[in-house]
């Protein structure tokens, strides 16, 4: 009887491990990873407004980041304003490459003749800043595997960006 409740048990977690595996395999190889880096030293009922700021963004990323972000922050009420904005969302962009021999090489002036794959972890931070303090931060970011000839597919970039940005704001309150 104990020999059965242990194949029992043990058939048991084999299936839930490989339903685990399964649902992994479906993922759609485009996610976004985020982490909120900066919690809670604001005064978020007074933020109604907010204006923003870039830096190191490569310009063909540039609008549709911002566009992204911008759509999931007015999500949680708050409403941008470019004069008068309570707070500055700074967003920024740093790339790691991965392969130490490759570390010099920027992923954005790449000649299509190179015969090897880049793979580097690119980040956005979003800092949001109250006069010059850091009230609220965090970041995303993804790996990237970058063969010759390969290039941004924007209409699939743009809700991963936006799903990306939407759970690095779950924790930041709704006005």
């Amino acid at each position: 009887m104990d020999h059965t409740k242990f194949s029992l048990a043990k058939m048991m977690s084999s299936l839930f491990l490989l339903l685990t595996l399964a649902a992994c395999a479906n993922t759609t190889g485009h996610q976004i990873g985020y982490n909120v880096t900066v919690c809670c030293p604001g005064d978020y009922g007074s933020y109604q407004t907010y204006r923003i700021q870039t830096q190191d963004i490569p310009e063909f990323l540039s609008d549709y980041v911002v566009d992204e972000f911008e759509a999931a922050f007015q999500e949680k009420g708050i409403v941008r304003n470019d004069r008068l904005g309570d707070v500055v969302v700074k967003l920024s962009y740093q790339h790691v490459n991965l392969n130490a021999e490759q570390e010099d090489i920027d992923p954005f002036d790449r000649r299509t003749g190179e015969g090897f794959t880049l793979r580097y972890v690119a980040t956005i931070t979003v800092e949001i800043i109250e006069e010059e303090d850091v009230v609220w931060g965090g970041q995303i970011h993804r790996i990237h595997n970058v063969t010759p000839g390969e290039y941004m597919h924007e209409n699939d970039a743009r809700p991963e960006f936006r799903n990306a940005f939407r759970g690095l704001l779950e924790s930041y309150p709704s006005l």
